[in-house]
């Protein structure tokens, strides 16, 4: 039987509601995302109402369940259909927590409706804070390196201009790698599962290293030691719920696949995933500021070393960006790559004093 919430509010609303759920699940909050936030919450008390019964269902159903990472329109259903227990400042006496059906028409009445317009900044703030200390953001600029210690003891070595969102619970360990690349070294916990996810793979580890280069329309893994399982963003429940032995490779076609040492996996839409073995040394030669290509996508090296350097490389023209390179180079040294790239015949290298412009001649 569908709640008094579900017959105040649209389904519009929820879906809004839902939205900014999931953005600040997804995303890391700056001051302009904030900002929309409370002004959308000040638009009506539904929002406030619509946003913590989303928030209460996405808990009662499990807030980290990796084989329906987000399920709007799930979501919406159940926060429609149920009176949610909603804690709104002043709005019941101790002891007694308002339903949806009481909290709801305790805003809409006149009174709550005056209340409701100052409380609701205050309460949006609190939400939103709560929901970046649950899940902290950790982020390099231009150049920068840091190594983060996390509350497990497991480390993460982050490359420059990179960024990782961190969702720790009791059962589960979940890393969004938002951009960039990063060493892992997880601890091992048997019954807590350490996950990294990109926007096209989804890493399981337990208790190894490993390496993840989230690159323009692809994620490159290198396992440094111990073994990990990769699936692509799609097939999530294969990848996290199905513990199988890690020994030999699934066939290419299959969602899983199954790294260990020495062994690396390129993860996109069109590319099959098969394992090759790699030089972990060159892999992670970025931590020691040397970047090693073999048969690279210029576009691809171009990213690289835009990481490094505050004087970007352009790429002018379109045709050039699968161009292969062959080298070693020093991450904070682009002229390196320069001096390379002017010794081909129809290649030319502009330095405008704010960006290198590459394009054919």
């Amino acid at each position: 039987m569908r709640g008094q919430a579900g017959k105040r509010y649209s389904a519009q609303v929820y879906e809004q509601a839902c939205e900014w759920f999931v953005e600040f699940r997804t995303a890391a909050a700056d001051e302009e995302l904030r900002h929309a936030f409370h002004s959308w919450l000040q638009q009506a008390p539904a929002h406030m109402a619509a946003y913590l019964d989303v928030a209460s269902s996405w808990k009662r159903t499990g807030a980290l369940d990796v084989s329906a990472r987000f399920p709007k329109e799930a979501l919406i259903a159940q926060a429609m259909e149920s009176d949610n227990l909603l804690a709104y400042p002043g709005a019941a006496a101790p002891g007694k927590p308002l339903s949806a059906r009481g909290a709801v028409s305790r805003l809409l009445s006149p009174p709550g409706l005056a209340v409701a317009a100052g409380a609701l900044a205050l309460i949006g703030a609190v939400l939103v804070g709560a929901w970046l200390r649950a899940s902290p953001t950790y982020a390099t600029g231009i150049g920068q390196r840091r190594v983060i210690r996390l509350a497990d003891g497991s480390i993460v070595d982050l490359n420059a201009a990179s960024r990782i969102i961190v969702r720790y619970t009791k059962t589960r360990r979940e890393i969004d790698l938002v951009r960039g690349q990063a060493l892992f070294a997880d601890t091992y916990q048997p019954h807590r599962p350490f996950i990294v996810r990109s926007r096209a793979a989804v890493v399981r580890a337990m208790g190894t290293q490993f390496d993840v280069n989230l690159l323009h329309a692809e994620t490159i893994v290198t396992v440094i030691e111990g073994k990990v399982a990769v699936a692509r963003q799609r097939a999530l429940q294969a990848a996290s719920e199905r513990p199988q032995p890690v020994s030999g490779h699934a066939a290419a076609d299959l969602s899983t696949v199954y790294l260990t040492a020495g062994e690396q996996l390129t993860v996109s839409a069109l590319r099959r995933m098969r394992p090759v073995r790699a030089n972990v040394t060159d892999a992670i030669a970025w931590v020691h500021h040397r970047l090693i290509f073999a048969s690279t996508a210029l576009r691809d090296v171009v990213q690289e070393f835009n990481r490094y350097n505050a004087e970007q490389l352009v790429i002018a023209s379109p045709s050039l960006e699968s161009f292969k390179i062959d080298g070693v180079f020093s991450s904070t040294n682009p002229k390196s790559l320069i001096a390379f790239l002017r010794q081909y015949p129809g290649i030319q290298v502009t330095d405008t004093g704010e960006s290198v412009v590459i394009s054919r001649q």
